[in-house]
């Protein structure tokens, strides 16, 4: 599937031993601004603000708004919320982006007053150096969960695979020379694919020339295969059905 700008809604059902009701969660993005100027996705999806809508059980839906400060924004197309830790109650992943230092990755964890950070990636340490996220989950089988990315998409493309553990964020993989979006456009293509017991990461080369599945190994080595030379969004979200 294509990242799309509308609100992200997971149910997450707690482990069978805790208490937890289910609880389902809702982020957006909001306060769309021009005071970072990138437009890496265009002039719509730099934001100011993100809204957290949380509702446990039968309990009534409660929101929560961060807005950043004046030299930062949230440079994404939706926040993405995933349960990181298998405790029945997510975290949401943003990107922010800073005036100066450029973008990081955060990870945002739900907790009695609210989502507070839980976690963070280095900033770039440069402007208009972007971070585009291909998906998260238990990428190598390990029963811990890691979230990848690429590293300026349009200059760079350097596959960064982050896992996420004790509450903190260390980067285990660092390479390859891909990309998933196009400068300019309003959607992210790709993502992580389930068509097998071992997740692939759906991506073009750097150059468009070929679209690929990446699979995250175990012992941190990066298996590539290629899906044909086609890397419309038709392909990558076929790629993503499991149809090739």
């Amino acid at each position: 599937m294509r990242w799309a700008a509308a609100d992200l809604a997971f149910w997450l059902v707690a482990a069978a031993q805790t208490a937890c009701a289910d609880t389902r969660v809702t982020a957006r993005y909001a306060a769309p601004t021009d005071r970072y100027g990138h437009f890496a996705l265009g002039r719509a999806h730099e934001f100011g603000a993100l809204f957290v809508t949380v509702r446990r059980g039968a309990d009534p839906r409660v929101t929560y708004k961060i807005a950043l400060p004046p030299d930062m924004v949230f440079e994404d197309i939706a926040p993405r919320v995933v349960d990181l830790d298998a405790d029945g109650v997510p975290e949401i992943l943003v990107i922010q982006s800073h005036r100066q230092f450029g973008s990081r990755l955060v990870v945002l964890q739900l907790a009695g007053g609210g989502p507070v950070q839980s976690a963070a990636s280095p900033f770039v340490g440069a402007p208009n150096h972007w971070l585009s996220v291909i998906g998260a989950g238990d990428l190598d089988g390990d029963g811990r969960s890691e979230i990848a990315l690429i590293d300026a998409p349009h200059r760079l493309g350097q596959l960064v695979i982050y896992r996420y553990a004790d509450g903190g964020l260390r980067e285990v993989l660092r390479g390859q020379h891909v990309t998933n979006h196009r400068f300019g456009a309003d959607q992210i293509l790709g993502g992580v694919q389930r068509c097998s017991p071992s997740p692939e990461m759906i991506v073009a080369r750097f150059d468009w020339s070929e679209l690929l599945a990446l699979r995250f190994g175990a012992e941190g080595a990066i298996a590539a295969r290629s899906l044909g030379r086609d890397t419309s969004p038709a392909a990558f979200d076929a790629a993503l059905a499991c149809r090739i």
